[in-house]
């Protein structure tokens, strides 16, 4: 092993060993542990910076119960969360050597994925909140080559951090639609009393299903169903008469399901999976797994003509509609902050846009830092800014419909709430998008209207994590000075105030995002407000005396907290 500089016995570590803020550390504070075992297959990287994320809060809150770490013992094998991070190689393994260069800079992605599975960084691998960590195999021969992406040295530290929750936002604009049935899957048809529809299965043949199942079809769409498997080569069985066969990743409903059997089919459903509902009754509300939507990729489609293959094609938008009406609830929030910035600053972004948040400061914020970045674009937005606290009780609905009739063409829900998940899907307009960032559990339900989706082709569509391709895009943006990741910056702390950090974002205390520096000291957790008045140096070096810039983190690494 090559070093760039002497590494230490032990480092500062925040260990997470079963769920909830009292397992994270010791004591509320960092641990002192060993330096981490490495091979000459490894790198070693310095922590240079951790922006902290509510995925830490779920993890967190989550423990051994965690979808991505589900069966480990934490107690018995802690992890260390932090996914956000900037760092420097300060070590390369002999077998390494010439892949790699000392002092280099390098961002994660966080979604690793290495033989099929996935072992994402900061949750099943340890992550940054810690002083130092190794780089092994996973991730740098991983499933899609290397997950470490070169930084520019020109970079900021708590910039080249923030790319990756700016990459999320990114991807949540980049969901591919499926376009027709998976090839060599198991697509199942149901059939329903109510609103039963001839189903016109032209065109199905091409995906050539593996296994075409049915159950209550009437006699003329159980013959296009025989139809289908003899020309695609599916094998042809009844629902639930072979136990051995996979989950279905296409579910077909001719007629309108009841809410009991809607939701046993969404449990059903596979990930990646696309359920239709082809009925000539829509005018009802079904009970929708939005926490599938979000994490494991589940679409909705269907129609009022039994187009089947026509409905896979119908509304595959991704990006915010050019032009048009985008509605941002909790916009204002540190993510939804950096879900608007991205609509106004984007030439193809939408013409007119509300975002909506419970928080006045954080609205203020938000407003202001857009008057900074539009002042001088050629391209300017209609945008609005609404508290529903100031409306009189119970007439959100009645200001949008007066405000915005017709709905939006785009509605982005940046809060994880079942309930205003449903309000908004309401509003959204015939060939709209509604998009769930929110991070909500699998398990949460929240009622759709089915007529938006059947009858005018509403897409709804969530994501987490992003893949490498987004990270490489939003990286060469920011370098190339077309975005600025941190002006969502709010607070900074050293590594005793990670926890501190963790809860403040638990308990929304800063408008924007928290970045830990792993080896500043004494300075606890600091917005920048309160950073510019101890450091006076720095003020005039932040944007309007209160964004962070790379000038202003130049000064702070100059400063008494890193001497």
């Amino acid at each position: 092993m090559e070093f760039l500089e002497q590494v230490p016995r032990e480092i500062l570590s925040w260990q997470l060993k079963g769920s909830g803020l009292e397992n994270l550390g010791s004591k509320g504070r960092p641990e002192t542990v060993p330096f981490p075992r490495y091979t000459e297959d490894d790198l070693i990287a310095r922590i240079d910076a951790v922006g902290l994320c509510f995925s830490d809060i779920k993890l967190i809150s989550a423990g051994n119960t965690h979808p991505r770490i589900e069966g480990r013992d934490l107690a018995k094998n802690p992890t260390v969360p932090g996914h956000e991070i900037s760092m420097t190689i300060v070590g390369i393994g002999d077998n390494r050597k010439g892949q790699f260069a000392l002092g280099q800079r390098c961002i994660i992605q966080a979604d690793v994925y290495y033989k099929g599975k996935g072992l994402a960084f900061g949750y099943a691998i340890p992550g940054g909140l810690s002083q130092y960590v190794v780089i092994g195999k996973e991730i740098l021969d991983g499933d899609e080559g290397c997950y470490l992406l070169p930084v520019k040295t020109s970079t900021g530290f708590a910039e080249a951090a923030l790319v990756e929750p700016w990459t999320c936002v990114t991807a949540a604009y980049q969901i591919r639609a499926r376009t027709q049935p998976r090839t060599g899957g198991h697509l199942t048809f149901v059939g329903f009393a109510k609103g039963q529809i001839p189903l016109d299965l032209g065109g199905l043949e091409a995906a050539r299903p593996a296994v075409v199942s049915h159950s209550g079809l009437s006699d003329a769409n159980l013959k296009a169903v025989e139809e289908l498997a003899g020309k695609s080569g599916a094998r042809l069985v009844a629902r639930g008469s072979d136990s051995g066969i996979a989950a279905p990743a296409d579910i077909v409903c001719a007629g309108t399901p009841d809410r009991e059997s809607f939701a046993a089919l969404v449990n059903e459903i596979d990930a990646d999976g696309v359920l239709g509902v082809h009925t000539s009754a829509p005018e009802a509300s079904l009970p929708v797994d939005v926490g599938k939507v979000h994490y494991r990729k589940l679409e909705l489609v269907g129609s009022t003509d039994g187009g089947v293959a026509r409905s896979y094609r119908a509304n595959n938008r991704e990006n915010l509609l050019p032009g048009a009406r985008a509605w941002f609830v909790g916009g204002a929030g540190p993510m939804g902050q950096m879900h608007v910035i991205k609509a106004i600053m984007d030439e193809k972004g939408p013409g007119h846009a509300l975002v909506s948040d419970l928080s006045d400061d954080r609205l203020a914020s938000l407003k202001h830092l857009v008057s900074l970045l539009t002042s001088k674009r050629q391209r300017q937005v209609t945008l609005e800014f609404e508290n529903p606290k100031d409306l009189p009780e119970d007439e959100l609905e009645e200001f949008l419909r007066k405000r915005f009739p017709g709905g939006f063409e785009d509605v982005v829900v940046l809060v994880p709430v079942a309930a205003i998940i449903s309000q908004a899907a309401h509003f959204v307009a015939p060939g709209g998008v509604l998009n769930i960032f929110a991070g909500v559990k699998v398990g949460t339900i929240a009622d759709l209207p089915l007529a938006a989706i059947v009858r005018d082709h509403v897409r709804v569509i969530g994501s987490s994590g992003s893949p490498l391709s987004a990270m490489r895009d939003t990286l060469a943006l920011t370098e190339g000075g077309q975005l600025s990741t941190s002006y969502s910056l709010a607070a900074v702390g050293d590594m005793g105030s990670a926890g501190r950090g963790l809860k403040a974002l638990m308990d929304n205390t800063y408008t924007g995002k928290v970045v830990i520096f792993p080896f500043a000291h004494g300075m606890g957790l600091r917005s920048l407000k309160e950073l510019a008045r101890e450091l006076p140096e720095l003020s005039g070096r932040l944007l309007d005396g209160q964004y962070w810039t790379r000038e202003a983190e130049d000064v702070f690494f100059k400063s008494k907290f890193f001497s």
